[in-house]
C-alpha cells in the first residue's frame, strides 16, 4: 500500500509540476532508486515508465533550447562567440545522452514493451 501511496503522489506531482522545478538531478536519482526497487506490480512499473519518458523528454526539450542559443549570435568576437556556441552545444549533447539513459530505463519498466517481447519468443 506504501508503494502505491508513492507511485500516486509521483503521478500527482509530474502532471502539477514541471521537471525542472526539482531542485537538484540527484533528488531525481534517488527518488528514480527508491521506486525501481520498489515497482513491484504492472501498474507501478508502468507509472515508473511515464516517469522517465517524463524526464526524457524535459531533458530533449532543454538540449533543443541549448542548440537553439548556439544558433544565436549575441556579438562580440568571433572567438568567443564560438567557445559560447561549443559550450551550448556540449551542454546539449550531455542532456540528450541523459535523454537516452532515461529512455533506456524506462524501457525495462514499459509493460506494454515487456508484453510484446514476450509475446515475440
Amino acid at each position: 500500500m506504501n508503494h502505491k501511496l508513492v507511485v500516486l503522489l509521483l503521478i500527482v506531482s509530474i502532471n502539477t509540476f514541471p521537471i525542472f522545478s526539482i531542485n537538484s538531478d540527484l533528488e531525481i536519482k534517488l527518488l528514480r532508486n527508491a521506486l525501481q526497487e520498489g515497482a513491484s506490480t504492472k501498474e507501478q512499473k508502468s507509472a515508473l515508465a511515464h516517469f522517465m519518458n517524463g524526464i526524457a523528454l524535459e531533458k530533449k526539450k532543454e538540449a533543443d533550447k541549448f542548440r537553439e542559443m548556439a544558433s544565436i549570435n549575441y556579438g562580440g568576437k568571433a572567438r568567443s562567440a564560438d567557445l559560447r556556441s561549443q559550450s551550448f552545444l556540449e551542454q546539449a549533447k550531455v542532456l540528450d545522452e541523459e535523454a537516452r539513459a532515461y529512455e533506456t530505463n524506462a524501457a525495462k519498466f514499459d509493460v506494454k514493451h515487456s508484453e510484446k517481447i514476450v509475446q515475440l519468443h
